[in-house]
């Protein structure tokens, strides 16, 4: 009788190697998408609390004037503000809409956050 060696043949290793490729190459695309969705999430979440931040100092250190602005935040994402006077019945000062957009890195929007405000200081 003769008697066979015990473990596997280069065939069965590399076979076993293909399909673990083909399973990790199929899988790839879903796990590149989730890690740029998660990415994205996280700039925009950032955005978010920076954005917000400025949004509550305008009108604070000065009167609100009407104009737009631009600039950066620290983490690249480009911000724009406009600050626009708003007819109303109010007697008890003006009131400005005031828009501030962001634009992601690759230049496409990302938020968009709107509000209204009293400026009680001008008549």
């Amino acid at each position: 009788m003769r008697r066979h060696d015990a473990g596997f043949t280069v065939v069965e290793v590399v076979v076993a190697f293909a399909i673990v490729t083909i399973v990790v190459a199929a899988l790839y695309p879903a796990i590149a998408g989730a890690y740029r969705s998660y990415a994205r999430a996280q700039v925009r979440e950032q955005t978010m609390a920076l954005a917000r931040a400025q949004l509550e100092t305008v009108g604070i250190e000065g009167p609100l004037q009407p104009g737009e602005s631009a600039g950066r935040y620290p983490t690249g994402v480009a911000w724009r503000l406009a600050v626009e006077p708003v007819d109303t019945s109010s007697h008890r000062g003006r009131a400005f809409r005031i828009v501030l957009e962001t634009l992601d890195l690759g230049g496409q929007p990302l938020l968009r956050l709107e509000t209204f405000r009293l400026d009680v200081r001008t008549n």
